[in-house]
């Protein structure tokens, strides 16, 4: 089965809507949890679009934005800001967007179940 181009829009900007309505939800835990990280799995090799992160920002006819290619991949990625990523969620490469380390799953798991049950809901 092909997907038609207007198709693809429309799971793209459905897929925008989602992470959008996500994120406040996911920032609960990562704005507690990431500052204070001794870890941080924010890299730049993580941070690079691959091929289906271009289609769906092409779909919504989003610029992708340009990476520094000098900087070293095991480094922290270049949108790594003090209060967290510089892009917003929808804009991210989904290796970033979908990613949940140990401690933010341990805490997802600690919190009321209101809480995830509200994450649940949106996707």
């Amino acid at each position: 089965m092909t997907t038609t181009p207007l198709s693809r829009i429309e799971t793209a900007a459905k897929l925008q809507r989602l992470l959008i309505e996500s994120s406040p939800l996911i920032e609960e835990y990562t704005r507690e949890l990431c500052p204070v990280c001794t870890d941080v799995c924010c890299r730049q090799k993580h941070g690079i679009y691959r091929e289906r992160d271009v289609i769906y920002l092409k779909a919504l006819g989003t610029v992708i934005p340009a990476r520094d290619p000098a900087r070293p991949l095991d480094g922290p990625c270049e949108a790594l800001g003090q209060s967290g990523c510089a892009h917003p969620r929808w804009l991210r490469p989904f290796k970033c967007t979908w990613y949940f380390c140990e401690p933010i799953v341990l805490a997802m798991q600690e919190r009321p179940q209101r809480s995830a049950r509200a994450l649940t809901a949106v996707m």
